[in-house]
This record gives C-alpha cells, structure tokens and sequence, in this order.
C-alpha cells in the first residue's frame, strides 16, 4: 500500500536515480579502472598494470606536483578573499548604506555570467599592452602600478584568483545577508540594552550566528576550485611555463593532447577522491551531527 501511494513519486525520481548511477558511479568506477591500465589507443583497451600510473603521477611526475600547489593556492587566495569580503558586504548591507538597492543589482551581476565570458572579458582587461587595466592606470599616470598580469608565471593565477573573487563575492554576500537577516532581532535587543556597540554586536552576537553560512558557502566555493577548468583553460591556457595548470586542465591537456588515456583516468579518479575527501565528508559529518 504504501509503494503504490508513492508511484508518482518513484516515477519522477527514478530518471534522476538511473542517470546519476550512470553518468557519477558506473563511469567513475570506469574511470577508476582504466587508471590501472596502459590504454593510450582509441578502440582498444590497454593491459592492467596495476597502479603504476599512480607511481608515476607522485613520484615522478614534477608538473602534476606544480597543478596540485596551483589548485592549493588557487584555493587559499580564492576563498580567503571572498569569505571576509562576503561577510564584510553582507554586513553594510544590513547596515542599511545608501544605495542599497542598487549595490544589491550590481553585486549580482556577475553570477550571471559564464566562466566563458568571464575568461573573455577578463583576459581582454589583463592584457599588459592594450588591456583596460593598465590603459587606465596609464591615463592616471601611474605606470609603475602596471602589471604584467596573465603573461607572468608569478601573477598567473593570482590573476584567475581575482576574477574568481570577482564572479563568487555576490553569492558569498547573498548567503551571508540571509543569514544576518534571520537572527532573532530580540536577541540584537538584548545585546543593545546589556551596552554592546555596533561593532560588537556583529562581532560577538551576529557572527558566531553564521557558521551554517559559512559552511554553505565554503562547500560552494571548494567545489568551484577545486573542478575550475573553463576559466583557467580560456583566460591563461594553464601558461606561462604551468604557472597557471590546475588539475583539470592537466588531465584535459594529458588525455586528449598527449592521448594518454589511463594516465588521464588517474588524475581524474585522484581529484574524485580528493573532492570526496574535501567535500562530502564533510557533509556527511555535519549531517550525523545534526541527526544525531
């Protein structure tokens, strides 16, 4: 009885649940297997050898370390910038600054666009001759603040780092509004009549409030960096010298231009479970927390 009142239900859910078994499980079990193999030719499947290529990838091979650093810092800068600088929106926001509305359109924008468009925009603004940055401190007369941007293998990804910033501080401060948002306005009373400034209110009431918002956001961003691929592969190609590669576009530029299938298959299972480590462990330890 109880099966055939919920059909309709299973009917509409079990497309996804095949889909998701398909296209996540079965190929990353696929993928899982061709990692331990040698197959390089399209049509023919190579022979097991074990987890050689594995050997290779931490032992012996110095640009997959240099992706893994790059992703690392990518990381870091990424999310360390746009945490606080979410917060610190979020906050005047509340604050009730003049212009609210508009500053509210404006910080949306860029969640609108693609990461391709992004990557177009950006990379024609980063350009060290004719790019939009360096054209305009140039008219203010400030040429020693000119960067060489994208074409540094020291600025590369600090440079991917900026327009990550850039496309991500409008989520970060939507979630952290709502959140400020929904604290118990008796409680700011309280902190009011017990003598508690502006300041400290949002240091010692408000934000002690926001760790389910920082959790949201931080799961977010970790997943953006650590699969960003589209960006880093439009705006620097991974360049100058790897500067820039990150883990996917390795694996991209590993399969499909060097035709090493099986070595790409291992770079693609290592970043399954380091996602699975970084990511969804996580999550299933909050959920058990709140269950339990």
């Amino acid at each position: 009885m109880v099966v055939k009142n919920n059909i309709p239900s299973i009917v509409f859910i079990a497309p996804a649940i095949v889909l998701v078994a398909i296209f996540v499980y079965i190929f990353s079990g696929w993928s899982a297997w061709t990692s331990l193999t040698d197959w390089r030719i399209i049509g023919r499947m190579g022979k097991f050898i074990g987890i050689q290529n594995y050997i290779k990838l931490f032992a012996g091979d110095d640009i997959f370390r240099k992706c893994l650093y790059n992703t690392a810092k990518l990381i870091v800068l990424f999310i360390g910038i746009t945490l606080p600088l979410g917060i610190i929106c979020a906050i005047f926001l509340d604050l009730g600054v003049k212009g609210k509305g508009l500053f509210r359109a404006i910080y949306l924008i860029p969640l609108s666009f693609s990461f391709v468009a992004s990557a177009t925009m950006w990379g024609w603004m980063f350009m060290p001759d004719k790019g939009s940055i360096n054209t305009l401190l140039r008219m203010l007369s400030l040429d020693f603040l000119t960067q060489p941007w994208i074409t540094s293998t020291k600025q590369s990804i600090i440079s991917v780092a900026i327009v990550y910033v850039w496309q991500f501080s409008g989520f970060a401060t939507l979630v952290y509004y709502a959140g400020i948002s929904s604290v118990d306005p008796d409680i700011l009373d309280a902190a009011r009549v017990d003598g508690a400034n502006t300041f400290q209110r949002y240091v010692r009431v408000v934000l002690p409030l926001q760790k389910p918002a920082t959790f949201t956001v931080l799961l977010i961003l970790l997943m953006y960096s650590l699969r960003v691929f589209d960006l880093v592969w439009l705006l620097t190609g991974g360049g100058p010298a790897f500067s820039s590669e990150v883990l996917a576009t390795y694996m991209y530029r590993v399969t499909f231009n060097q035709n090493l299938f099986a070595y790409g298959a291992s770079i693609s299972f290592f970043m399954f479970i380091l996602s699975f480590v970084v990511i969804i462990i996580p999550v299933l330890i909050g959920t058990l927390k709140r269950m339990g």
